[in-house]
């Protein structure tokens, strides 16, 4: 993840640099969402018939060549197809990283043990992109892209060595593994489901608008420079990587009320989206930032925990590929309209459009999932 990390404020940059307008900027950033999305839940379903281990190093091993592709490219079309096969080789890392904790979870401990997990996977994408600012301005925009290939040999290296097949691949505990389109159709039938996939479908959509166009608008309206741009968009997932666990413990200890923590900081993180085109002050933006990733973790912690539970249920690769496909939709939707807004009006009202979309994700959520509950008691 700090590999990933290192490139977020560069690649607008880059792909600015190579004359891309707003709306093909924002579909270079959802091609990795888009085939991601689509590969996902066969990916989830692979890895609880077959294992785990292999798919990861196999992913891992693809990213080392990708990251360097970026620096062979001479369009930003071809920028947009390395993306998108980022994004098929990154769905063979993280979520099947996230089911194999999952295995390993004991019940009743979700928010605490795959929160736990999450320090590491928002630290390296906490101190990614400051790292791919300060890079970027020493030493050129092609050093950040060398840091992505350098970190993911590291990170094969580590799972080569270090972590065995997981022990939890044969699906859920209740019965044996279904059809593609029958285990899928089972996870998105669950209320508590819908709730969870719906809110990070609309976290996903303004979380990478901000992050497509926040580097533009700093630049271009603010008189940031790179490394200011790199460690704001640091600051939101430095919140994720210093309170993942605390807001993990909190869902336990809630284990009741998950629903309600989810609601409370999923609806009070898209605020922040309303202020940052207000200011220009980057200690300002800091803050902004800042206490947007607090709201956010707070909710997406308990969102994972409850996850996690109907995992057991369904299985936890196919729960996890429905979980990264509804991010994913959000994730290609989010730059592409970002990015059609900015084209046609002012480029802070982007900012605000994406604010009411996390605003009205986190109502529908919390609306499905109540539902859900009344629909299970009856």
């Amino acid at each position: 993840m700090l590999g990933l990390g290192i490139i977020e404020p560069i690649l607008p940059l880059y792909a600015r640099h190579m004359g891309a307008s707003g709306v093909l900027l924002g579909m270079i950033f959802s091609s990795f969402a888009l085939t991601r999305g689509l590969s996902a839940p066969f990916a989830g379903q692979y890895s609880d018939r077959k294992g785990r281990r292999l798919m990861i190093l196999s992913g891992l091993a693809a990213l080392i060549v990708l990251s360097l592709a970026y620096t062979w490219v001479e369009s930003a079309w071809w920028l947009m197809v390395v993306r998108g096969l980022q994004g098929l080789a990154s769905v063979l890392v993280a979520p099947i990283a996230q089911s194999y904790v999952g295995d390993i979870t004991p019940e009743g401990k979700e928010g605490r043990y795959m929160n736990l997990f999450f320090i590491s996977f928002f630290g390296g994408q906490a101190v990614g992109p400051a790292m791919g600012g300060f890079l970027s301005d020493h030493f050129g925009l092609h050093m950040p892209f060398y840091a992505m290939s350098a970190m993911s040999a590291l990170a094969l290296a580590l799972v080569f060595f270090l972590v065995p097949e997981s022990p939890g691949t044969q699906g859920a505990k209740s019965s044996p593994p279904l059809k593609m389109r029958s285990a899928f159709a089972r996870v998105l039938g669950d209320g508590q489901m819908q709730g969870v996939l719906i809110l990070m479908g609309s976290r996903g959509f303004y979380r990478w608008g901000f992050n497509t166009f926040f580097p533009v608008l700093a630049l271009t309206q603010m008189s940031l420079s790179k490394t200011q741009v790199g460690v704001i968009v640091s600051f939101y997932m430095l919140a994720g990587a210093f309170l993942q666990y605390p807001a993990g413990i909190l869902s336990d200890r809630l284990i009741g009320h998950r629903r309600e923590v989810m609601f409370y900081g999923s609806i009070l993180s898209p605020v922040m989206m309303f202020l940052v085109p207000w200011t220009q002050n980057f200690y300002l933006l800091m803050l902004i930032t800042l206490m947007m990733g607090i709201f956010s973790v707070v909710g997406r912690a308990s969102a994972v925990a409850i996850r996690t539970e109907r995992g057991r249920v369904y299985g936890m690769g196919v729960v996890m590929g429905a979980f990264t496909t509804s991010i994913s939709t959000g994730q290609v939707l989010g730059p592409v309209l970002f990015g059609v807004v900015a084209d046609f009006f002012p480029l802070k009202d982007a900012f605000y459009f994406g604010g009411a979309v996390g605003l009205l994700g986190s109502l529908l959520s919390y609306a499905l999932m109540l539902k859900g509950v009344e629909g299970s008691q009856v």
